[in-house]
Parts: C-alpha cells; sequence; structure tokens
C-alpha cells in the first residue's frame, strides 16, 4: 500500500488503493487514484483495484471518465460525464447489490455481471382439467369410456387404502369427478396415474383453500 499522505515517491508498481478519506477537490481525487493507475507492465501489474471506503466516486466519478482541464485561475477542472449522471436519460452511480462494485443504475455491473431482473407478474391460475379446444374456442367435454372409469375408480381405491382412508372416500371423490357414484362393486385397487394424484392433490388444495382461516 501507498500513504499518500507521507509516501509522494512515484511507485508505479502499486496496484491498490484504499480511499479512507473524503475530499471535494477532483483535482485531488485524480491525484490519489492515478497513484495506482500508472502501468508498470514491466513487473506484471496488469489490474489495478480501488477500494473507495470515502465515497469519492459518488461525487468525483470514474477514474477514467473524461475530464475537462483548465489552466485558468477561473475554473475548476471539470467531470462533465458525472453531472450529467441521474439526470434526464443519463444513468446514475448505484452499488453493485452482488459484489459491491460501483456501477451505472439500470446497466449490468462491470464487475460481476449482476443485473436487475424485472419481479415477474402474478399469473392467477384456476383448478380445472385439459380439454380440447374446437375452431369455436370452446372445450369440448371428455367422454370416459366404463373401462377408463374403472380404472379410475380402481386407483382411487388404491390411494384410499395407501392413506388410511375409507373406501367411501374413493367412491365420494368418484362421483365429484363423473357426477355419479361407481357402478361398478368392489374392485382391486390399481397404481394410482400421475395424472390421478394431481387430480386429487388439486381437490385437496381447493378444499383447504375453501376453508375459513382460523
Amino acid at each position: 500500500m501507498l500513504d499518500l499522505g507521507n509516501d509522494i515517491e512515484d511507485k508505479p508498481e502499486v496496484s491498490r488503493l484504499v480511499l479512507a478519506r473524503p475530499t471535494k477537490s477532483l483535482g485531488r481525487h485524480l491525484q490519489m487514484v492515478g497513484r495506482v493507475l500508472r502501468p508498470a507492465l514491466h513487473i506484471g501489474k496488469t489490474d489495478a483495484l480501488i477500494l473507495d471506503h470515502s465515497g469519492a466516486v459518488f461525487d468525483h466519478g470514474f477514474p477514467d471518465d473524461e475530464i475537462v482541464w483548465t489552466l485558468s485561475t477561473d475554473r475548476r477542472v471539470e467531470n462533465p460525464a458525472h453531472a450529467s449522471r441521474g439526470m434526464q436519460h443519463v444513468p446514475g452511480l448505484s452499488i453493485c447489490p452482488e459484489c459491491s462494485a460501483v456501477r451505472l443504475e439500470g446497466r449490468p455491473c462491470s464487475n460481476c455481471g449482476w443485473h436487475s431482473v424485472a419481479t415477474p407478474a402474478i399469473v392467477k391460475v384456476a383448478d380445472g382439467e385439459l380439454g380440447e379446444v374446437d375452431r369455436r374456442r370452446q372445450v369440448a367435454k371428455r367422454g370416459y369410456s366404463d373401462t377408463e372409469r374403472r380404472r379410475v375408480h380402481r386407483q382411487l381405491i388404491s390411494i384410499a387404502e395407501t392413506r388410511g382412508y375409507k373406501r367411501g372416500w374413493a367412491a365420494h371423490k368418484f362421483r365429484e369427478k363423473f357426477g355419479e357414484w361407481p357402478p361398478f362393486g368392489a374392485v382391486d385397487p390399481l397404481e394410482p396415474s400421475p395424472e390421478v394424484l394431481a387430480w386429487v392433490r388439486s381437490r385437496q388444495i381447493a378444499f383447504a383453500k375453501s376453508r375459513p382461516p382460523q
């Protein structure tokens, strides 16, 4: 590290700088950050790191901004790029929430690539079943054969036995799905398909939502 308060010797090999004190002078600020921006390729220096604990970058801008220098005693050195930041359509400076580097608002972080992502809109969903839509944009009711209805009944029986429900639960669910009681009498259980499991789960969710909060 280079102590700018005591050591003013030219040391181009320095590549790390901690800004621990603020300054209102742009010239002084550029002098400080310039200590680590000097090239020294002959010793393998390829980059520089500035840790700005004083917030000087928000007052004076980035070290690589184009500066308007002047020899007039009536004018101060200016950073027009930084002066315009945050005005109209020019992005201001912000802190990257991922790596804490200073970045331009609305743009990806030049250090880690982080960028803000819009919060996805909430999509309203309704319980139901997929159906075939005709050219009139109407959903045709699906017809179930006796074989398909019997298979659903057997799968509901299997779910009831696995969960410790009475077989009457399977009959009620069958009626809820098809609008009538199962006419098949005693049937053997059948391993439930993902579709039947998903339908039962949707009915449980709908029932839980219909109950008043406790």
